[in-house]
């Protein structure tokens, strides 16, 4: 995988994560029952933390490869 690669690739995965997450959020918002609360919870929650993590590390490997830090 080239260095100009990975952004991309980061980027995709953390689309993908913060769609599952507000997935989970809207099911939570329109059906509210105790599993789907629970697993916006202990799902949801983590998934948009990797995925915050993953955007941080596309920019800063895109920054590093345009040699701006």
């Amino acid at each position: 995988m080239s260095h100009r690669e990975l952004p991309v690739r980061l980027l995709r995965i953390a689309v993908v994560l913060a769609a599952v997450f507000n997935l989970l959020a809207l099911l939570v918002t329109v059906h509210t029952t105790p599993i789907f609360f629970t697993l916006f919870m202990f799902v949801g929650q983590p998934l948009f933390g990797v995925a915050f993590v993953l955007l941080v590390g596309a920019v800063l490997a895109d920054l590093k490869a345009r040699q701006i830090l």
